[in-house]
């Protein structure tokens, strides 16, 4: 059973997934030369967040978070312990080039944020010209 990480410039390590979360993980920081100290995540396909940091230091296998034969993008987690908040930045590196089936995927998990700002953004946008445009329609003397 393994997985397929991909992270740097274009670079994919395979990983075991018949193991501990707390292996797995300590040994995905160590193959991919992330700092033993920082929190990391993975990404699958599909967009959705795998929750390691929560579980890191569980005994559970790895295979019941994590599916087989699977391609996987390595994300840093950093906490604002402030608000409790975390943001994911991405260790895969020119995915543009790379990788261009990830690149609005990552943009949503890393920046969600702006998402919600474009639309709200929008919205204020629409209204002002409605209301222009309805200034306009306006007969004058």
């Amino acid at each position: 059973m393994f997985i397929t990480v991909l992270f740097g410039e274009s670079r994919m390590e395979m990983f075991n997934i018949n193991c501990k979360l707390i292996h797995f993980v300590n040994n995905l920081k160590e193959r991919c030369g992330v700092d033993w100290k920082d929190c990391v995540d993975l990404m699958n396909s599909n967009g959705a967040v795998m929750n390691l940091e929560a579980k890191q230091l569980s005994v559970d296998l790895a295979s019941s978070l994590l599916a087989e034969r699977q391609h996987y993008v390595l994300l840093q987690v950093c906490r604002n312990y402030n608000n409790g908040s975390q943001k994911y930045t991405s260790l895969l590196r020119n995915v543009s080039q790379s990788h261009p089936e990830l690149k609005e995927l990552l943009r949503k998990v890393c920046n969600p944020g702006q998402e919600q700002d474009k639309k709200v953004r929008g919205r204020i946008r629409r209204r002002a010209l409605a209301s222009q445009s309805s200034s306009k329609n306006v007969c004058q003397p």
